[in-house]
């Protein structure tokens, strides 16, 4: 069912870029990272319309696929002493067959310069023979003419939830622990609970452990340098300066690493509010991935051992988990904020954000006339006490009365009574559930995805 959704929307993409584009060859580019199923959705749609064609360039150089190309399908190119040749009996073949034709891994080399130059002059010289060529690559790698670009996204918690028919709470942890990934999700066992899905993962011949292996080996030559600074970001060193001093690289081709990593999907950068910048990991299956099998020794059958496995839970729920609730609560605040205060607040002001009061930390606070404080209890497991609102509440009413302040807690975990009580008797203090954050969170998706029909006379 996961992988069902890759070749479903090559086909609709297809469809409407062919109804679209009635008198012309232009070419469609669909892009995807690795592990997203791009390969798998073009063999699909060609085992279904059989006058379809497939090429791959992978690990093969320009040369040599010109050979291969004409020798999988030698009825059609009888000829292939160069590509002009090839795209010429293309030509002949579209005018018969109007197929669609799936050039894979089009960015691995660069020695495609004659293979570009015969694409660009077939394109030109055909706008009526009914070929239509995609080209299949990773976002960032240049295409050499102009195209259509159509991408795979990886899949959404709303989507898993659906899709694996699980919970809003276990969507969250199948989407934190692949990222969305496709190849990953496809290989998740519902039938086995989480904590065995992990075990069966953290083994050297799992694609949860290759993976990254194989995509960094792809992308780099020498991927030990990149691994390093990676590795470096999951042990709390996020600022150019402690990437520096953690790896020994000088500043200047830390900087240029990190620039790379951020072309390749691999690493993203968020802004502080003192002007600085840190960098982390672009998603949390590579996060995972460095902080937990970077570094670890399998035992002799392939297999993790019991102490890599706990530290693979640990910093999935402090860590992970975390850092997604705290966004969950984030976005909820940016919803209803401003039906709480009677002043507009922008939630994207960094300076409202990890704002220290007294003795407590809050998530999000704005002081205004009415000041709202919001504090994020995201880590699972985790609990809301009574001497902490003690403390919320002392550090908040130093410099102005009780009345006068908004309190929201957003909370992944079972609400005290105490607080239930709080939130009852005063009307300024807003307790926020899980599964109100999840209302919220896929209250967007469910418009767009299950409208509901609203009849013309309402």
């Amino acid at each position: 069912m996961i992988l069902k959704r890759i070749p479903d929307k090559l086909k609709t993409d297809i469809e409407l870029f062919r109804s679209s584009h009635t008198n012309t060859n232009d070419v469609m580019f669909f892009s995807a990272d690795s592990g997203m199923g791009k390969t798998y959705a073009a063999l699909s749609y060609c085992a279904e319309n059989k006058d379809s064609l497939y090429f791959s360039f992978r690990h093969i150089s320009a040369e040599l696929a010109l050979k291969t190309f004409a020798e999988r399908y030698p009825d059609i190119f009888k000829d292939y002493t160069n590509w002009i040749t090839f795209f010429d009996s293309l030509r002949i073949y579209g005018e018969e067959k109007r197929p669609i034709v799936f050039f894979d891994d089009v960015g691995e080399r660069n020695d495609k310069n004659d293979f570009y130059a015969a694409l660009k002059k077939f394109l030109e010289e055909s706008c009526s023979c009914g070929v239509l060529v995609i080209l299949i690559g990773r976002p960032w790698e240049q295409i050499e003419i102009p195209c259509k670009t159509v991408s795979i996204t990886p899949y959404s918690t709303q989507e898993i939830s659906e899709t694996l028919s699980v919970s809003d709470k276990e969507s969250v942890n199948i989407f934190s622990f692949t990222a969305g990934i496709t190849e990953l999700l496809s290989l998740y066992d519902t039938s086995l609970s989480f904590e065995e899905n992990v075990k069966v993962a953290l083994h050297i011949n799992s694609p949860f452990y290759r993976l990254m292996n194989n995509k960094m080996c792809e992308c780099f030559r020498t991927p030990e340098s990149y691994n390093t600074l990676l590795y470096a970001m999951v042990k709390g060193y996020n600022r150019i300066s402690e990437l520096a001093a953690f790896s020994g690289y000088p500043k200047n081709k830390c900087d240029k690493y990190i620039k790379t990593l951020c072309e390749f999907g691999l690493v993203r950068k968020e802004p502080e509010r003192n002007g600085h910048t840190k960098y982390y990991p672009a998603n949390s299956y590579i996060a995972l991935w460095y902080k937990t099998m970077l570094t670890a020794v399998p035992n002799a059958d392939g297999s993790f051992g019991e102490d890599v496995y706990e530290r693979f839970m640990r910093y999935f729920s402090d860590v992970v988990l975390f850092a997604f609730y705290k966004e969950m609560c984030a976005y909820w605040l940016e919803k209803n904020i401003n039906s709480i205060s009677t002043e507009y607040i922008d939630t994207k002001d960094l300076s409202y954000q990890n704002v220290k009061v007294g003795d407590v930390t809050f998530d999000f606070a704005c002081e205004k006339k009415r000041a709202v404080y919001a504090y994020y209890d995201s880590t699972p497991g985790g609990k809301l006490t009574q001497k902490l609102w003690k403390e919320i509440e002392n550090s908040t009413t130093k410099d102005r009365p009780f009345y006068e302040n908004e309190y929201v807690i957003c909370t992944v975990n079972r609400v005290p009574d105490s607080f239930w009580t709080l939130s009852k008797r005063y009307d300024n203090v807003h307790i926020v559930q899980l599964k109100s954050l999840f209302a919220t969170y896929n209250k967007e998706y469910n418009r767009r995805m299950h409208p509901r029909f609203v009849p013309s006379f309402v």
